[in-house]
Formats: structure tokens, sequence, C-alpha cells
């Protein structure tokens, strides 16, 4: 691999925009300037990060992660431009606007609504019959939905701005995105494959897009080197940004966290020092040790402390393997080689263990599954309707079929117009309505949800 050429920002058509006499951004800035105002990332403002149809102005959104991802993204960039001698910087730019978008395709409730989606499929499925009429990686695409590869899809067909290209990014933008570049079918090994086939990375209606792209930088089956920070910027702004969340909301305390730090760390250097810091912030905010904001500074502190030490990690680990990230042949993520792995992980483990088996948490996790059901029920039995049966459809069908965005509406005829069987025909569909419903706000599921029940506010 070489860099000029992973830093590719050659567009699926070329850009109309005017050029003006005075504008210095480079490729991945402009494709920074087409996200930043659109609809699909202002809706982050109202998807989850960890806690659902939460009002506040503390605990993260996924927008508010996303800016953090960006700037920790691109100050990691700046480092490494500075280690390649490359003044240009790109490599900060593409890191910038790839942060801002990681997250585009989440669907409503976070990851637990990936779950519900997939859980769905597994029943419609069978019951349906449909698991005997498409393929196995059509099947897979939706048994294994992930948001992830959903941000793919949105940012290649689902913006619709006047024509099918969609936001019309940059290969570079595109690839870097891409955590897992295999189809759901080589890839979803979980712990058991390859890093880039641990999950996968583009459902098949968009396999030509991908195809393009990977072989014109020469990556094919293998991971975008950028990708690789990415993916460390993304872990260091939310496992310490959960706790602090966590913190916040009363539902872990300062206790557990050095409990979990001396458990995990006896022997390990950077967790003492980590301990010895917890213990000077204490010290040095002892004053107001009996005031409710103690513990919220004392963690504020530590979360900047721990992202600082991550950044270095990170810059190291990526110098040290830079040969082997460029072969395609490093096979873990840059923080799972450092000093910091374990902190990582135990940070994780801690979120996991007080935040998402929370009361407050199943409670939310319930209903998203009542709500995210019933609108796929809906939505799939109306638009199948429409499919078979056209105008001679119900007139139940037909007003779901106004329910959906034109946005999504003006995709999903151009897809059908390429199908070849009826397989695809019902793929496409199912799409559809994955696509409208992912593409939902926490809150605006919920108030849909109880229109179409009946239930008034």
């Amino acid at each position: 691999m070489k860099w000029n050429k992973l830093l590719c920002e050659k567009r699926f058509k070329q850009s109309s925009n005017e050029a003006y006499e005075f504008d210095e951004r480079n490729e991945f800035d402009k494709d920074y300037s087409r996200i930043i105002s659109s609809s699909s990332f202002r809706r982050l403002q109202d998807k989850t990060q960890v806690y659902p149809l939460k009002r506040g102005d503390f605990v993260r959104t996924r927008l508010t992660h996303s800016l953090e991802v960006s700037h920790i993204a691109s100050s990691i960039g700046k480092s490494i431009e500075k280690y390649l001698q490359r003044g240009d910087q790109k490599i900060s730019s593409l890191l910038s606007v790839t942060g801002l978008i990681h997250d585009l395709g989440n669907p409503p409730f976070g990851h637990s609504g990936e779950y519900i989606i997939q859980d769905f499929f597994k029943e419609y499925l069978k019951k349906s019959g449909y698991d005997n009429i498409l393929t196995n990686i059509q099947k897979e695409d939706l048994l294994c939905f992930d948001g992830n590869v959903q941000t793919f899809r949105i940012l290649r067909k689902l913006q619709y701005l006047g024509d099918k290209d969609s936001y019309n990014l940059t290969y570079a933008t595109l690839a870097t995105i891409m955590k897992y570049p295999t189809n759901s079918v080589e890839g979803n090994k979980k712990d058991k494959g390859k890093l880039i086939e641990r999950k996968f990375g583009y459902f098949d209606s968009e396999k030509s897009d991908y195809d393009k792209i990977f072989e014109e930088m020469g990556i094919k089956g293998k991971r975008h080197p950028i990708t690789f920070l990415l993916e460390a910027a993304d872990d260091i702004a939310y496992c310490v940004a959960d706790i602090e969340d966590g913190v916040q909301k009363k539902f872990i305390t300062l206790q557990d966290l050095k409990n979990m730090l001396k458990k995990i760390g006896r022997k390990s250097l950077e967790v003492q020092e980590l301990l010895e810091k917890i213990k000077e912030y204490e010290e040095k905010n002892k004053e107001i040790e009996n005031s409710s904001l103690f513990e919220k500074i004392v963690v504020q502190k530590i979360k900047i402390y721990i992202q600082g030490k991550m950044i270095q990690e990170v810059i190291k680990s990526f110098i040290k393997n830079e040969e082997f990230i460029l072969d395609g042949n490093f096979n873990k993520e840059l923080l799972d080689d450092g000093a910091y792995k374990e902190i990582k992980d135990g940070l994780k483990n801690l979120a996991k263990n007080k935040i998402f088996q929370s009361k407050e948490r199943v409670f939310t996790d319930i209903l998203a599954a009542k709500v995210l059901r019933k609108l796929l029920n809906i939505f799939i039995e109306g638009m199948i309707d429409w499919l078979n049966n056209g105008e001679e459809a119900s007139l139940t069908s037909r007003n779901i079929r106004v329910l959906i965005s034109e946005n999504y509406i003006i995709n999903y005829e151009s897809e059908l117009k390429e199908c070849k069987n009826k397989g695809d025909e019902i793929y496409t569909t199912l799409k559809l309505c994955v696509d409208f419903i992912s593409g939902m706000t926490d809150q605006f599921a919920v108030d849909l949800y109880k229109k179409l029940q009946g239930i008034s506010e």
C-alpha cells in the first residue's frame, strides 16, 4: 500500500460545485462540509449513545460522541503526519470527517436496536418462508444487521441530493469507515477469524461500490490503514466517557473505578500510575469531598488523563507496526497492542456490568424491542403487499408507503429496477423498511409507534 494511493480523492462522479478563488480546503475537508450540515448527521443528536430517551445537557448522545471521536482522531492524525513528514494535513482531515460519520448508520436505541433488528429477522424469515427464497448473503445481511454497515449504505445511496450518489464522498473516506471489508457470509466470525472477518463491512446491495473503491485503491480484502486509527479514536472516546456518564447518572462510583483497577492491575505499572493519579486528584479537590461535585470532577480529570495516555499508545503502536499495517498483515486493534489494553478492557467491563445491566437500561431495552418489532411488522407487511399488488394493495398498505420518507422511496424504486428475480425484490423491499426504521431517532420511533397504536400522549 502506498500513501498517495491510500489518500485517494476520487469520487463516484466529478463534483459539480463551483470552484472558488479562495478555498484552501483539501478534498477530505470538503467531505466534512458535506456531512456537518446534513439531516443524517443532525439526527444523531437524538440517538442513543448509552442512555436512551434521556433529556439533559450532560450525558452523551451519538452526536456529541461523534464530535469527540472526530477531535481525538484528528489529533492522532496530526502526529502521524509529523512522523510521515506530510505537510498536506490530509490524514488528519480524513480522520476528522470519518470520526464525524462513523456512527451515522446506528439505529434507534443504539446497539440494543441492532440486536432487536437481528432477532426480528431470525423469526420473520422462517415464518414468512423467505429463508428459502433469499440468497445466503441476503439472509445474513438481515440476520446480522449492523449500524456500521448501514453507514456505508447511507453515505452511498440514502441521502438523496438530486442523484443516486448521495453525498458523493471521496473513495478514501468511504474506505476508511469500513472496519471489516468483507461480506456478511465471509465475515461475522467473531473472534475465530482474522480481524477483518470478525464482523462485516458492506451489504450485498453495495457490493459493486465496495469493489470499485477497494480495487481502485489496491486494498481489496484489506483494512484501510487509517481505519486502525479511527477505531482507536472511537475506543478512546467512549470507553472512558461511558464511565464519566455513569458517574453523572449515579450508576458508577469512584470507588467502583478504583476497585476495578486494583483487581486488574496488581502487576501493571500503568494501573499503579493511574491509581496514584486518582489519589492526586482526590487530594487536589479535598475541599469539596463532601459535595456531589467531588466524584464528578475527579472522574473528569481521570478521563482526560487516560485519554491522553491512550492517544500516545496508539501513535506509538501505529509507528511501530506501520510496515505490517501497510502490508495488510496487522491483525489486532492498536490499543490491544499497547500497555493500556487491560485498562481499556476493564473500563468496558465496568460499564457493561454497572450501566448496561442496570434496571433502568433493561426497562428501556424492553420498550425498544416492543417499538422496533411493531414498526418492522407494520412496515414490512404493508410494503410486501405493495410489492405484490401495487395500486391494488390494501388502503392500509398504500398509506404505509406514504409514511416512508421520499428519500428512501427514490432509492428503493431505483434498486427495484435492478432486481433479477423475486428474491431480489423481497430483499430490496425488506431493506427499504430497515433503512427507514433504522434511520429514525429514538423519540421519533416511539412517537410513531404511539400514533400507529392509537396511544394518546
